[in-house]
């Protein structure tokens, strides 16, 4: 006999969230996939100091890589990422 409520319980289990850092400050992420806008925009929602104008990185080894608006990440729990004013040169 099939269990059928096994089959359906990915269908109704609430998204996951993955932690992740921006600028240092822990923000929740819904989806694995998303936008550097997407992920600006969660970030600015959960109270990071940031706009949508700020540029995105993210960090990769002992780097950073910029994500631009309409690049799509691959959220992993534990990123980091970097977010700084367009006109900060630092």
């Amino acid at each position: 006999m099939t269990d059928v409520t096994a089959e359906n319980s990915d269908t109704h289990r609430p998204p996951r969230h993955l932690q992740v850092t921006v600028n240092g400050q822990q923000v929740m992420l819904d989806d694995r996939r998303m936008t550097g806008l997407e992920i600006k925009r969660a970030a600015i929602a959960q109270g990071v100091a940031i706009t949508e104008t700020f540029q995105l990185s993210v960090k990769q080894g002992k780097h950073y890589d910029v994500v631009g608006n309409t690049d799509e990440v691959t959220v992993r729990e534990g990123l980091e990422f970097l977010a700084v004013a367009p006109d900060d040169n630092s």
